[in-house]
């Protein structure tokens, strides 16, 4: 997902097999002091305030399918539209440029309308053209560009039927094409990009720059006002189509800051002092401590927001030790999973030992899949069996050292990289975000923390899918991204696994087959075990009601509530002015 999400701090301890620790970091080394607000003219209480932590040092990229590029800066939330939304508290699938979809009966062909009156913010016609656009470009660029690889898999042709109509012909059924690509299961989708514009650019270099307003144009409720790598401010398009046709309201706030605030403790004061609008501290303590100094912050829900995306630990299983399965087993029973939750979340949440959220449409597959883990040891701690299991691969352990050698006099050692914006704790390698999520791609890592499978919020295919070998790209080559990270960075590939994977990519959502096939897959996983599953990830959302009311909260639950998700789109439009 991104760098707003828990922020974690590790510690590799050698003792003979490695337990991987993670707990709370209540500052990280950059300081960013808040800026002022460009434009001053316009007043605190009709300006929204969303603090990030994330240095962009490339601020003028607007292109989002480049791998690697930051798009939670506002443009994923502010700028971007997508066709759909998938909203997690009702289910449902809700038109946003698009107002509707009908499939064939053999889910092979797919037909949507698009709403009147879609319009970029320059003011030229949004329709069917800047469609089929986008996406025979993914298709020509794959799998060069963010998404191109499963648009080039699963689109066969793609046609205008009108302006405001356009019919996707597949390679196969597919139940879920709408679902996965046009509405995106978690922070975004496939947007449009302008035609107009885009026509005749490379989009693989093309970076979109803001150029004084002749680029960075969508079709979202606020267009560019100023940016820099400290801050990005966007002001509201009051021509905007959606509130101009009637099909949503005009969002209220005139201005929207989106500052970075690299120390932590900064960054929650801003709540506290009615200088920012949302945030989340690092643990219920930190979130109780806010409530008390300021009454105004209302908590998502007593026990947070369980983000989709549990934490994993990602091995390359194309480089030695941990190309074996054993050994990865092995690194999987030395981690103290509990201690994890204790540490970080203060008890709150729960370990994890799959890919799936602790939702309620996932309940039953995380129930029927708990004989499978249980009985692998996924997500057992056992340093016992992780020494056995080390040694049973021709490992001593060195009693001057402490550390296993191998046959050949190696050290045993695992190099983990993870974003420098999580907060890990330095004795792991630190890279900076857009770094990481390149390397990621390219599978230029021994071992990352990530989120590899997330996706999965309502069926199990989506997530199950990313391990799937059609992604797998030669080392080097830049993978597939969905939802801010690489499918199958791993580079795990098992035949038996796909092939069951293909067939439960064409039934659709609770056909009673999916079940089965699911354990079998499970099963193959469980054994193989190419990422190793940590822990669900609750997230402490507060909310500052100085200023503006009506937020997604557990008791109004309109829509889920991160502020860096495509979603937000929808919070901007229901967000009321508390003065």
């Amino acid at each position: 997902m991104s760098a707003i999400k828990g922020r974690f701090k590790a510690v590799l301890f050698k003792a003979g097999v490695f337990a991987l620790v993670l707990g709370p970091v209540l500052g990280t080394p950059a300081n960013a002091a808040p800026t002022q607000a460009q434009a001053g003219q316009v007043a605190r209480k009709d300006t929204l305030i969303v603090p990030g932590n994330v240095n962009i040092p490339a601020p003028d990229i607007w292109n989002p399918y480049i791998p690697g590029t930051f798009i939670l800066q506002g443009m994923n939330q502010n700028l971007m539209e997508p066709l759909f939304m998938l909203n997690y508290e009702t289910g449902n699938i809700d038109g946003w440029l698009a107002e509707s979809y009908t499939n064939s009966p053999d889910m092979t062909q797919w037909t949507v309308k698009l709403r009147p009156g879609t319009e970029w913010s320059d003011g030229q016609p949004l329709t069917s053209d800047d469609v089929v656009f986008t996406i025979q470009m993914l298709q020509q660029y794959a799998p060069q560009l963010n998404w191109s690889g499963a648009v080039k898999q699963w689109v066969q042709s793609v046609q205008a039927l009108d302006d405001r109509t356009i019919q996707f012909t597949l390679t196969g059924p597919n139940p879920r094409f709408v679902m996965e690509n046009l509405a995106g299961t978690t922070s975004q989708a496939i947007v449009p990009v302008p035609k107009h514009l885009w026509q005749g650019q490379d989009p693989v270099t093309f970076k979109y720059s803001y150029n004084n307003g002749a680029g960075a144009i969508f079709s979202g409720p606020y267009v560019v006002d100023t940016f820099a790598s400290t801050e990005f401010d966007y002001k509201r398009n009051d021509n905007w189509w959606g509130a101009r046709t009637g099909a949503f309201p005009l969002p209220a706030p005139l201005e929207i800051r989106r500052p970075w605030v690299g120390d932590d403790g900064t960054r929650l004061q801003m709540l506290a002092s009615n200088d920012s609008d949302v945030d989340g501290p690092q643990t219920p303590s930190q979130l109780n401590a806010l409530v008390a100094q300021n009454p105004n912050l209302k908590p998502y829900g007593p026990q947070g927001w369980v983000d989709p995306c549990p934490r994993m630990l990602t091995l390359n299983t194309t480089i030695a030790p941990w190309d074996n399965k054993v050994m990865r087993h092995a690194l999987s029973y030395a981690m103290d999973r509990q201690q994890i939750v204790n540490v970080v979340n203060e008890g709150v949440g729960a370990t994890s030992n799959f890919i799936f959220p602790t939702y309620k449409a996932m309940q039953p597959y995380i129930d029927g899949g708990q004989e499978v883990l249980t009985t692998a040891g996924v997500g057992e701690f056992n340093p016992d069996k992780a020494h056995q299991l080390i040694e049973s691969q021709g490992y001593k352990l060195d009693s001057g050292s402490g550390h296993y050698v191998g046959p050949e006099g190696t050290t045993l050692s695992v190099d983990i990289v993870a974003p420098q914006t999580v907060g890990v704790d330095a004795n792991l390698r630190l890279i900076e975000w857009g770094i990481f999520r390149d390397q990621n791609g390219r599978g230029q890592f021994q071992a990352a923390t990530d989120w590899d499978g997330c996706g999965s919020v309502v069926e199990p295919w989506f997530g199950m899918n990313r391990y799937s070998k059609s992604w797998v790209n030669p080392i080097g080559t830049a993978g597939t991204e969905y939802v801010d990270n690489t499918s199958n960075a791993g580079r795990w590939s098992n035949d038996q696994y796909s092939a069951l994977m293909d067939q439960m990519g064409n039934l659709a959502i609770g056909d009673p087959q999916v079940m089965p096939l699911y354990k079998q897959a499970l099963a193959i996983w469980a054994d193989e075990l190419p990422d190793i599953p940590l822990v669900q990830t609750p997230s402490y959302l507060l909310f500052n009601q100085t200023y503006w009311t009506n937020w997604p909260t557990q008791d109004n639950d309109y829509v889920q509530p991160p502020a860096h998700w495509e979603h937000f789109l929808k919070v901007l439009t229901q967000l009321k002015p508390a003065q």
